[in-house]
């Protein structure tokens, strides 16, 4: 049986700048936790932005798709907790799910699709590469 793929586990305790004046939690903050979940997680695992740059030859892990379903609101002063995880991996690209909860349940449900990029040596360009296998045995849990 195959280790579970990468997942990481965070909390984020809800300031008054995440809300709108109804102190509801304003929706393009789930999107940045989304990003800083999969950072931590990333960094927790030892691929923080500077191995992937430095070890790989990546530009990094480009945002290419996100999303969420929003089950209920969140409120100022809520205390979150983000579970994240690797869902899916494909050759130069992989799917991170993420759930925020609170202490009544289910918050929001939402996943980033990241694409493995560096340059194109001829133009500089970004472009998507091969996930080396040393990375993808961290993003598997190997």
């Amino acid at each position: 049986m195959s280790p579970p793929p990468l997942s990481h586990e965070s909390t984020v305790d809800v300031a008054w700048g995440d809300c709108d004046p109804a102190g509801i939690v304003f929706y393009p903050r789930y999107f940045a936790w989304f990003d800083h979940a999969t950072h931590r997680m990333l960094t927790a695992a030892g691929l923080d932005h500077h191995t992937l740059v430095e070890r790989y030859g990546a530009v990094g892990l480009t945002l290419v798709d996100a999303g969420a379903s929003f089950k209920r609101p969140a409120t100022y002063g809520a205390r979150l907790t983000l579970h994240s995880r690797v869902d899916r991996i494909g050759r130069s690209s992989l799917t991170v799910k993420h759930a925020i909860h609170d202490a009544g349940g289910l918050i929001v449900e939402g996943h980033e699709t990241r694409v493995y990029a560096e340059r194109n040596p001829e133009d500089g360009a970004l472009r998507a590469a091969p996930i080396p296998d040393a990375v993808r045995r961290v993003l598997l849990g190997e």
